[in-house]
């Protein structure tokens, strides 16, 4: 059985200070939403901020969220491709079989002209979870 902490509890282990939405990818069948970034760093275990913790970064590793019910952009038509500006959860309070959660992100968006816009990501899901890609189907959760 896999190990699996809370949204709240694994979001506080990762930092994307400073970092980039590379893509962002919706498998409509598998119910998951995943963005790659340009590289997600973890915090060292046992403390609560980044300080400079390199040892533990993925490089264009991706942030998976699955079982998602909803995802919406605003403003629409925008596509995130720049910073990650926030990153938060919350429950959300709807009748469901399991508890599911808010994940809302704001990463900008910047046009050809160099102007940026702040794009609110916001994904209604059950779970979420880390990947590297250098170690292929290997979630990491915790």
């Amino acid at each position: 059985m896999i190990f699996r902490m809370n949204p709240q509890q694994f979001l506080k282990t990762v930092y994307l200070g400073d970092r980039a939405c590379k893509s962002v990818m919706i498998d409509s069948w598998r119910k998951r939403v995943v963005i790659q970034v340009d590289v997600i760093s973890r915090l060292r275990p046992g403390t609560e901020t980044w300080d400079y913790y390199t040892d533990a970064d993925i490089k264009d590793g991706w942030l998976v969220f699955t079982e998602v019910s909803d995802i919406r952009f605003e403003p629409a038509g925008l596509l995130p491709n720049d910073l990650i500006n926030d990153l938060s959860v919350k429950p959300v309070d709807l009748p469901r079989a399991e508890p599911a959660c808010l994940f809302e992100m704001s990463i900008a968006s910047i046009d050809d002209s160099g102007n940026s816009t702040e794009v609110h990501v916001r994904i209604e899901a059950r779970g979420v979870h880390l990947e590297d890609p250098a170690k292929p189907g290997m979630e990491i959760t915790s």
